[in-house]
């Protein structure tokens, strides 16, 4: 069914350069000088995944030119986008037209949704015309940083590149299969600034797949920061569930905040909720694929000279998920490892830091993808791939300096996002302590009465203590591996002397058992006193009676021996911690060391959101 069909230009019953969008039409180009929202993520989200650059002040007119034949851009770096509500949640068919009005068009970029590329390096002489149908899909949208859903019914269509522009565009509601996509920040949709920087612009590896896709809409549900158990708990997949249909298609990849979570380890939680997914997928009489995570920039373990990945079990992992379920797998661990250590130093031209792609890098991985859909007759994916591949998109095509911005706020200015910790007593010491940038903002549940594992703590604490964790590690102790996320937290420690050896009995540090609030006592203690060499002489006991003092612990924790203390009492000093008092004390040690406000770790993973 035709939704709306809409003639751009100069010529009257057009719609001209300065046809803003007004909700009352239900349709026009987005003004990103006068944005929505209270974040960079928010706002993008009612922009078509873009932001402009606060540098940037050449008004609407310079931008743009009408000509009886279209809207056109006058600087290729520029970006027009054009909204038009619709009347449902579902898949639409676009088709788009241009005709080389202005003078030759180059390189022109198309893009729908929040950012995903549709085509690009289009290129088309003057009195010549383009015509692309492709298809989008529309559905409620948890946006980051908030967990308030997004409801609106509403097609983007960006444009960029020189000359570019748009002449005609015809909306139809139609129904094709859909590529729903699952995961994390390395392939969710990355807002980006205008004007348009391909080097300084982060993007997710499925934030670029629909370009190679025909007769196919893709929905790329992907969020930063999300676990196996967030994208649950959090409400994207209930969203989901609600428009997923037989003969779509559901494709998985994570692992990279898993791979943070002790309940989420690789042959653990992490596998069982593959196979949560699949099972459930499959009850939709949908296809599942799994994909094991993308790997970041390796590094050289420093003893062996080789390079490594801290998330080679989490690939393994997907691996054998797929193997026991029968359901398509994808290497993207692999693949990527291999492709960064070819690339060798040229791999960071296609990061924006060691785990995120810019936008090189994130259509680097998608055309991998593709490739291995192709190769492999992954059914029926293989059935809707487009017989023409887009053209290469490397670093050296542009330039990768770029525009100098006045410095961005915070992304721990926004109020405190999580919703299960109204009322608690530790409310404004945990809000400090997001401030401060201990906390992800990413997740909507803190849990905070539940404990915390003695390993998953050391992150948080390092953050509070504005240190870095150090690799590579050497065993001190058998029950930490090599390569696991929190081995380099735990070598630090035992570098720096904060771990009390009478809580390590056995060569082993206990990383899965609940931490007590005599061993966070302990290890705030350490971490605050200057002198290396003096940490050791300070016991569990001495340690929690200073932390009572400092403020750091409630006043009644009351250390005894571990070995006859009372289980039922929380507060006892032998007892697990709260995750609430973990946060609230860690705020604490940052106002004794005077750290709140200054930088975090720089080996802090950062969230790529606004």
């Amino acid at each position: 069914m035709l939704i709306a069909s809409y003639s751009f230009g100069s010529k009257e019953n057009m719609i001209g350069d300065t046809s803003f969008y007004d909700k009352s039409k239900g349709y026009g180009f987005v003004d990103l000088s006068s944005p929505i929202g209270n974040t960079a993520s928010e706002r993008s989200l009612y922009a078509g995944g873009w932001n402009l650059r606060k540098s940037y002040k050449t008004p609407w007119d310079d931008i743009v030119t009408a000509t009886d034949n279209g809207v056109y851009i006058n600087h290729s770096r520029d970006v027009i986008i054009f909204k038009s509500l619709v009347p449902d949640f579902g898949t639409y068919k676009i088709t788009l037209n241009v005709n080389a009005d202005k003078g030759d068009i180059k390189d022109m970029r198309i893009f729908a949704g929040r950012r995903n590329l549709i085509a690009s390096e289009i290129d088309v002489p003057l009195g010549g015309s383009y015509s692309r149908s492709f298809y989008v899909n529309v559905t409620p949208y948890i946006p980051a940083l908030t967990s308030v859903p997004c409801m609106e019914k509403a097609v983007y269509i960006s444009i960029t590149g020189k000359n570019a522009g748009i002449s005609k565009l015809d909306i139809v509601q139609d129904q094709v299969p859909v590529l729903y996509v699952a995961g994390d920040s390395t392939l969710t949709d990355q807002n980006a600034p205008a004007p348009y920087y391909p080097y300084g612009s982060g993007g997710g590896w499925a934030q670029n797949i629909a370009q190679y896709f025909e007769n196919l809409s893709v929905c790329n549900y992907a969020h930063s920061g999300l676990t196996t158990n967030c994208f649950r708990d959090d409400g994207h997949w209930d969203i989901l569930t609600k428009s997923i249909r037989e003969g779509d298609i559901f494709m998985l990849q994570f692992g990279h905040n898993d791979q943070k979570r002790r309940n989420l380890t690789a042959f653990g939680g992490y596998i069982n909720n593959l196979r949560w997914y699949v099972k459930k997928i499959r009850e939709f009489g949908a296809y599942p694929i799994i994909c094991s995570p993308i790997s970041r920039i390796p590094f050289t373990d420093e003893e062996t000279g080789k390079k490594c990945s801290l998330l080679k079990t989490y690939a393994l992992a997907a691996r054998q998920a797929s193997e026991e379920l029968n359901v398509p797998f994808i290497d993207l661990h692999t693949l990527t490892f291999n492709k960064w250590i070819e690339l060798d130093d040229r791999a960071n031209d296609y990061f924006m830091d060691q785990t995120h792609t810019n936008d090189y890098g994130a259509s680097l991985i998608a055309g991998i993808v593709a490739d291995e859909i192709r190769n492999n007759n992954i059914e029926p994916l293989c059935n809707f791939i487009s017989p023409a591949d887009p053209a290469p998109f490397t670093p050296d095509l542009d330039i990768k300096e770029l525009p100098k911005e006045p410095e961005e706020s915070s992304i721990f200015d926004i109020n405190i996002p999580y919703v299960d910790i109204e009322g608690i007593p530790q409310y404004e010491r945990i809000a400090t302590a997001f401030k401060g940038g201990l906390l992800d903002p990413c997740i909507m549940y803190l849990h905070p009465m539940q404990t915390m594992p003695r390993a998953q703590v050391l992150m948080v604490l390092f953050k509070a203590l504005r240190i870095e964790g150090r690799r590579p590690y050497h065993g001190r102790y058998i029950d930490i591996g090599r390569y696991e996320w929190d081995s380099s937290f735990v070598e630090t420690c035992v570098q720096e002397n904060l771990i009390d050896e009478n809580t390590t009995p056995n060569d082993m540090f206990r990383p899965d058992d609940p931490l007590t609030y005599a061993e966070f006592a302990s290890l705030c203690e350490r971490g605050m006193e200057k002198e290396v060499l003096k940490r050791p002489d300070l016991g569990l006991s001495e340690c929690l009676h200073r932390a009572v003092a400092d403020g750091i612990v409630p006043p009644e924790a009351v250390y005894i021996d571990p070995s006859s203390f009372d289980s039922s009492d929380i507060t006892d000093g032998g007892c697990p911690i709260t995750r609430a008092d973990v946060y609230a004390g860690l705020c604490r040690v940052m106002e004794i060391m005077n750290t709140i406000g200054t930088k975090l770790p720089s080996d802090t993973e950062m969230h790529p959101v606004g």
